[in-house]
């Protein structure tokens, strides 16, 4: 009986440690990460000088966060000294002080007041309270801003005027994410509303960790609503990352997807089993573990375990199991992206010939497609605008 006793025991603790182990891995695929910050080695009226890292020689415009209040755009690489280990990029704007070190990003507009448009914030009712959106018109902008040279002028009247797009960020960071869409939108003529939803840090509070779309999306429908409400008739849904699965939720679930006239999904996350079990790999966990982590997600009482509110089922988030019937869908990625795999948007467009076109961006980090070659980024979606 002893032996019994000791094996149950045993058991126990095996299977304790084991549910440590999964709620260790699920919390790095829904819980938010550390930051990553980057020394300021110096400054200049026009440049600014950095470590070289991956991130700080990579081409194109990026934002920097300043420990504490603050932002600034760097533009082109200058210089790079190899020797010294650092690099010189331009500097497009600061806003606050600059910090002796920075959070390097994405984020070219801190919000909608450092692009010059013509915008305001409004609070959208979601089922978990007021969360803040940005509403972002076309036509003349907040100071007169000039339309960067080749881009089309806003289409003001005719079904442009009555098309609003649904701009929506990915997990781990906020609606600025978002932005970078906002003026291909502006130049096709259409209305932009940006929102927030739970747990990014803005909208009500529900708890750190993200359900990857399956809670969220009822908050970005608050955002539809909202656009209907005040006269759109025709709605783009613009997904960023995780903003793709809320997407592919909205698709299914909206009161409003009879109005989806197209869908723009940039490095979407399209299946998420593929996504983690990538990460998995390159991070050396073993097969049996991201298995069970995933399985552990979807259960309705483990879910809590491993620190989910709500069972996340990823399989029924997956847009390869999605209906062959699509609006027309324009996905941006980039071979570039170590996050999320730019296979399954190959081949998602592959099974979908008709109505998904893919735009393969240059060498690109995640979600960076816009930071690397602006120009590029933003006729490629006013060019497929012009289609709907």
């Amino acid at each position: 009986m002893t032996i019994v006793w000791w094996a149950l025991g045993v058991l126990v603790v095996l299977a304790a440690v084991f549910l440590l182990v999964l709620r260790k891995v699920v919390g790095r695929i829904v819980l938010p990460g550390g930051d990553r910050w980057t020394p300021v080695l110096g400054t200049t009226d026009d440049s600014i000088r950095l470590p070289i890292t991956d991130d700080t020689v990579r081409p194109g415009e990026y934002g920097l966060w300043h420990d504490g209040s603050g932002h600034t755009t760097v533009g082109p690489v200058l210089e790079v000294d190899e020797a010294a280990g650092t690099v010189r990029r331009a500097l497009v704007r600061t806003s606050g002080d600059l910090s002796a070190r920075v959070r390097w990003s994405g984020h070219v507009h801190p919000d909608p007041a450092a692009m010059d448009v013509d915008w305001d914030e409004v609070s959208l009712p979601t089922p978990v309270g007021p969360a803040p959106a940005w509403v972002i018109r076309p036509g003349a902008a907040g100071a007169g801003a000039a339309a960067p040279a080749g881009a089309a002028a806003p289409a003001a009247a005719g079904d442009a005027a009555t098309t609003w797009a649904v701009h929506v960020h990915g997990i781990r960071t906020t609606r600025v994410t978002a932005l970078r869409t906002v003026p291909a939108a502006l130049d096709a003529g259409w209305t932009s509303i940006v929102p927030s939803f739970r747990g990014d840090g803005e909208a009500p509070w529900e708890g750190r960790a993200s359900h990857l779309g399956a809670r969220e999306w009822p908050d970005v429908e608050a955002a539809l609503d909202h656009a209907v409400a005040n006269g759109a008739e025709r709605l783009v849904i613009v997904g960023w990352s995780m903003g793709a699965t809320i997407t592919h939720e909205l698709l299914a679930r909206s009161a409003h997807r009879d109005r989806f006239v197209g869908l723009l999904l940039v490095s979407p996350a399209l299946d998420w089993a593929t996504t983690v079990r990538s990460q998995a790999g390159r991070a050396g966990l073993p097969g049996f573990i991201i298995g069970a982590a995933l399985r552990a997600m979807s259960l309705p009482i483990v879910c809590r375990v491993v620190g989910l509110r709500s069972p996340v089922d990823v399989r029924a988030l997956s847009w390869l199991h999605a209906p062959r019937s699509l609006p027309p869908t324009l996905l941006i990625h980039s071979s570039g992206d170590t996050t999320v795999p730019f296979g399954v948007s190959q081949q998602f467009a592959a099974a979908h010939p008709d109505t998904v076109t893919l735009a393969v961006s240059e060498p690109a980090e995640h979600a960076w497609e816009r930071n690397v070659d602006a120009a590029w980024f933003d006729t490629t979606i006013t060019a497929w605008a012009k289609t709907l």
